[in-house]
């Protein structure tokens, strides 16, 4: 995971630096163009009315520019760096770098013509295609009318940002004839574009809840994180000083983030307050907008005249039929000219009432932020049984009496969250479940549990052949060092100062000669193996015969030069008393492969018989089951520790318990034996369990289970406390939000359903009957 994120930093720190390179390679660019278009020709002087027009702009810019008129013709582009949620732009054209004034922009073009002056860094346009800049300076006046009356909502036409076509006053009165010929179309002027503002009114109650909806999910959702990592700081060794001041700190924030989720919004809120709303008329229009980032990129947009762009509600949008050429009336929000009502049977309020909106988001991002919390709990708590158990005796101060006696123990058991102390004889007991390596059934001692005062398991014998136990054994190769080569190796290493190096003496060790004497009996016990009828499985035969077929590397003698041995008969054959590879010369690491074919091969074989003896075992019953957290043992232990270095340094508790019993054959048949002697008398032995009762039950047999846990300590109340507040938390989060997130996510599809309806059955908004 580590590798993952350092090769994710790297490439994004490889992105960033590319992307810096190409930006500076574009601006260097750009200013070298500029600089060679300063010596372009000068087509004329700028006029006052056009510095007039321009002086407002280059002022608010803090820039100046020369009279000089030059011309810039190229294709327009924009670019740029997005650094940490700031943005630096640069528009271009023809790669020098220019200033757009007023709404230039809305003229771009792929390819450009501009008249532009100079100014220090850049080129100032006054011409761009059809764009003027004193009709540019003449809109935005006009577009600065139009705002004023729209916010104030003023009665009457709002003005034309466009100048009038001609010399038409669109406000003069037209003459008698050109009356009479307009008369009968009292929506001429709304074909041109015209929009009338009727009156201006405050949002409804259900106009607000619409627009800014349920609220509160994203603080209480912050809240409840910033919950959770005080109390995941809680639990470090690092902050056990503060321990008690970041429990406290943790459940303060998450008491405040559940108040921020159940509260009722403040209607005083400035989010809430009502907004202005326009009621306007004139022609429903569909225009496509260009972007004016990339002019190939065009948006199809909903415009009543040729002014108001405005946004309908998503579920509007799914209308069978939209009156687009006709005149509408709509209501239209004065902040973002979203619509409230759209002709005379589509209105946010009338849906909110009828059709009362249902939100689930909310509760989503709550549930995953407690399934965030359970999984990182889960990945952090040791064990969480105990810690809760530690966090209620931290409350009660129980103590049960100590036990000595089992039938006292399963008349009078500890209570949960209690110190108990147990004391007697017992057995360790048998993991039926427990699997091997290759996945198969591998019952095991296991003295994390014992068993006191219950019956004896049965555990049958394994028939297993003289040969397969021989290939268990550790005698199956018997090997040697080479004592002359040893000293010449060693004095090599001294002369070449390789002495104190620990890796030289490991790897010298490691390639040592070992004389491996009577290698023929190794052959014969294989051979054996191999033959008898319940012997090894023809695969796995072969298996263990081409291993120590490569790992001895032996050779034969043919024509006075040594030829290297390719098959098993020949192996065998040169094996023979009094033969060439009777006594066999390898590597330490070439005797551990033969040896570990050799057991793999007998437990391969073994591996069947357990299988097949499995029904046949009878575990223990009665008494009372004791679990703990670490080997119960006649000294009381605490986590981490062992009853010795070896055990400490074993692979599992199988060699734990070998090394225990002056056992350490770890081969399949090594622990069965061990299971063996667990079931005998031998295996009852005594006991000391102290510790936290974290769990109380019963088993199959309906004996008593009890788990105490030695390694709590009471000194780790607040870290506990942490860890059950923590889970307290995720659970409520995942139960409360689970179950509401499902109920309202069917509430809101069976509300969007009937909505849908509804639209699809109403009648197009249009003129007639309207409010």
């Amino acid at each position: 995971m580590d590798t993952v994120i350092i090769v994710l930093k790297v490439g994004l720190i490889l992105y960033a630096i590319y992307s810096l390179i190409v930006y500076a390679t574009r601006r260097s660019g750009n200013r070298s163009a500029f600089k060679d278009f300063q010596s372009a020709p000068v087509l004329r002087r700028i006029t006052d009315e056009e510095k007039s027009a321009l002086q407002p702009f280059l002022i608010g810019q803090g820039l100046t520019a020369d009279d000089d008129v030059r011309e810039l013709t190229g294709a327009f582009v924009r670019h740029g760096l997005a650094t940490q949620g700031s943005s630096t732009e640069h528009d271009t054209i023809g790669d020098v770098d220019v200033l757009l004034p007023y709404d230039a922009i809305d003229y771009v073009e792929p390819h450009n013509e501009a008249l532009v002056v100079l100014g220090k860094k850049c080129a100032v346009v006054i011409r761009l295609n059809g764009f003027d800049l004193l009709e540019g300076r003449q809109r935005a006046q006009r577009q600065q009318a139009q705002d004023k009356q729209w916010k104030r909502g003023e009665i009457g036409a709002l003005p034309n940002i466009e100048a009038p076509a001609g010399d038409i006053d669109p406000h003069a009165p037209v003459a008698a004839s050109e009356a009479a010929f307009v008369a009968p179309d009292p929506n001429a002027r709304f074909q041109r574009g015209e929009v009338d503002i009727l009156s201006q009114r405050t949002e409804t109650p259900e106009e607000v809840a619409s627009r800014v909806g349920r609220g509160g999910g994203w603080a209480s959702a912050l809240v409840w994180l910033l919950a959770f990592v005080l109390l995941w700081l809680a639990t470090w060794d690092a902050t056990r000083g503060v321990h008690a001041y970041l429990l406290g700190a943790g459940l303060l924030a998450g008491l405040c983030a559940a108040w921020l989720f159940v509260r009722k919004p403040s209607d005083t809120a400035p989010v809430r307050q009502p907004q202005p709303v326009n009621r306007v008329r004139g022609m429903l229009n569909q225009i496509a907008v260009v972007n004016a980032s990339n002019v190939t990129i065009k948006r199809v947009g909903l415009f009543i005249g040729d002014k108001l762009s405005f946004v309908l509600p998503s579920a509007w949008r799914s209308a069978k039929d939209m009156p687009y050429g006709e005149v509408i009336e709509a209501e239209l929000r004065t902040s973002d000219y979203s619509a409230v009502s759209f002709g005379d049977r589509w209105s946010v309020a009338d849906e909110w009432r009828r059709f009362r909106p249902v939100y689930w988001g909310r509760h989503l991002l709550h549930l995953l932020i407690g399934l965030l919390a359970a999984v990182a709990l889960g990945l952090s708590a040791p064990d969480l049984r105990g810690q809760m158990a530690l966090v209620a005796q931290w409350f009660s101060h129980g103590k049960s009496p100590a036990y000595t006696d089992a039938r006292q123990l399963a008349d009078n058991p500890p209570q949960w969250a209690s110190y108990a102390s147990v004391k007697g004889e017992g057995r360790c007991e048998i993991d039926l479940a427990h699997k091997g390596d290759d996945n198969r059934a591998l019952p095991m001692v296991d003295c994390t549990t014992v068993r006191w005062n219950g019956s004896a398991p049965v555990i049958p014998e394994l028939k297993i052949p003289e040969s397969i136990q021989a290939l268990a054994s550790p005698d199956f190769i018997r090997a040697s060092e080479n004592g002359m080569a040893a000293s010449l190796i060693e004095m090599l290493r001294m002369q070449m100062g390789q002495a104190p190096d620990p890796l030289s003496a490991y790897r010298a060790r490691e390639n040592m000669p070992m004389i491996v004497r009577h290698f023929d009996r190794s052959v014969a016990t294989i051979e054996a193996a191999c033959k008898e009828g319940e012997g090894l499985a023809p695969g796995d035969c072969s298996a263990l015969q081409r291993a120590v077929l490569n790992a001895a590397e032996a050779t034969v003698e043919k024509d006075g030069t040594d030829t290297a041995i390719h098959n098993w008969k020949e192996l065998a054959a040169s094996a023979q008393p009094g033969k060439e590879n009777a006594d066999l010369v390898v590597s330490r690491k070439q005797l551990a492969s033969m040896q570990q074919a050799a057991r793999q091969a007998a437990d391969s074989f073994v591996a069947t018989r357990i299988e097949a003896a499995l029904p046949t075992i009878v575990p223990a019953k009665g008494g009372v089951v004791l679990a703990s957290t670490v080997p119960i043992d006649a000294v009381q232990r605490k986590p981490g520790e062992d009853a010795s270095t070896e055990a400490a340094e074993a692979s599992d508790v199988d060699a734990a318990s070998a090394l225990a019993d002056d056992d350490n054959d770890a081969s399949l048949l090594g622990r069965w034996a061990r299971l063996q002697r667990n079931a005998a008398p031998e295996g009852v032995k005594p006991f000391v369990l102290e510790g936290l009762v974290t769990a109380r039950g019963s088993d199959e047999g309906r004996a008593p289970v009890l788990r105490i846990d030695p390694g709590l300590d009471p000194a780790q109340a607040a870290s506990a406390g942490a860890y059950t507040l923590w889970w307290l938390f995720a659970v409520g989060l995942l139960l409360v939000n689970g179950v509401l997130f499902a109920l309202r996510l069917a509430q809101s599809m069976r509300r969007g359903a009937r909505l849908r309806a509804d639209i699809q059955g109403r009648p197009a908004p249009g003129a007639t009957g309207l409010f």
